[in-house]
C-alpha cells in the first residue's frame, strides 16, 4: 500500500472526484490552512512498473487535476509522489506549509494556458544535414525573429488578460505558458481567436491547465 499525492489547494474549495489513478478513491483533507488530494494506491510497484502502465497512470492523474481545477486552482505534485501513508503527507504539508502557502497566494485563482508555435520552414528543414557556421548563425537568428515577432503579437492582442508569460524553445517548435486569472479565460481565448493568421506559422492554444509552469513545490518521490 501506498499513498499517491497529487495536489495540494487552498483550504476554502473542494471538488468532489469520482475516481483517481488506479481507479482508487480520492480523498482530500484540510491541514494547516491548505487541502490536500491523494488516493492510497494497492500494488503500487505493479501500476507503475512499466511505461505503458505508467503512461496510463499519468493520464488518470492529469484527469483528477482537471477536475480540481474546474473548482480551485491546484498546485500540482510531480507524478507520482509517493509516500508510505497519510500521515508522512501530513508530515510533508506541515514542514512546508510556508512554502505552498506562499506559491498559492501568488498565484491566486488562476489558469494555465499552453500556446505552441511551429513553422513550415522548420518543419522542412533537413537538421541532420551539416552546415557551415555561417549558415548555422544565420538560421538562429531568423528563427528568433520569428520568435520574438509571435511573442509581441502574443503580448500585444492579449494585453490585460495575462498576468504572466513564459517560454520554452524546442526543436522544431516554440511553447509559450500564459497564466490568466480564471475571470479573463474567456477574454483571452477570444482575443487570440480573433488575432488572425500569421503566415507560414501554426499556432496551437490548450487549456485551461493547473500552473505547472508558474509555480515550484517541495518534490517527494
Amino acid at each position: 500500500m501506498a499513498v499517491l499525492l497529487y495536489c495540494v489547494t487552498q483550504a476554502n474549495e473542494s471538488a468532489s472526484i469520482a475516481a483517481g489513478v488506479c481507479d482508487s478513491a480520492v480523498q482530500s483533507h484540510e491541514l494547516a490552512g491548505l487541502r490536500f488530494y491523494w488516493s492510497e494506491i494497492t500494488n503500487p510497484e505493479e501500476w507503475f512498473a512499466d511505461a505503458e502502465s505508467m503512461k496510463k497512470a499519468a493520464s488518470h492523474f492529469q484527469q483528477v487535476l482537471r477536475q480540481i481545477l474546474s473548482a480551485t486552482t491546484p498546485l500540482p505534485c510531480p507524478f507520482p509522489t509517493v509516500f508510505e501513508d497519510e500521515g508522512e503527507i501530513e508530515n510533508h504539508l506541515r514542514a512546508e506549509q510556508d512554502l505552498y502557502r506562499a506559491v498559492l497566494d501568488r498565484i491566486g485563482d488562476a489558469v494555465q494556458y499552453e500556446i505552441v508555435a511551429s513553422w513550415e520552414v522548420d518543419q522542412h528543414a533537413d537538421l541532420a544535414k551539416p552546415i557551415s557556421g555561417r549558415e548555422y548563425a544565420q538560421r538562429r537568428q531568423e528563427a528568433a525573429e520569428r520568435v520574438a515577432a509571435v511573442d509581441s503579437k502574443l503580448k500585444t492582442v492579449t494585453s490585460g488578460s495575462v498576468r504572466e508569460w513564459r517560454g520554452r524553445q524546442e526543436r522544431r517548435a516554440h511553447r509559450w505558458f500564459a497564466l490568466v486569472p480564471r475571470n479573463e479565460r474567456e477574454r483571452f481565448v477570444a482575443a487570440l481567436r480573433g488575432a488572425g493568421r500569421s503566415e507560414g506559422v501554426r499556432l496551437r492554444l490548450s487549456g485551461p491547465w493547473p500552473p505547472s509552469e508558474f509555480i515550484t513545490t517541495p518534490e517527494r518521490h
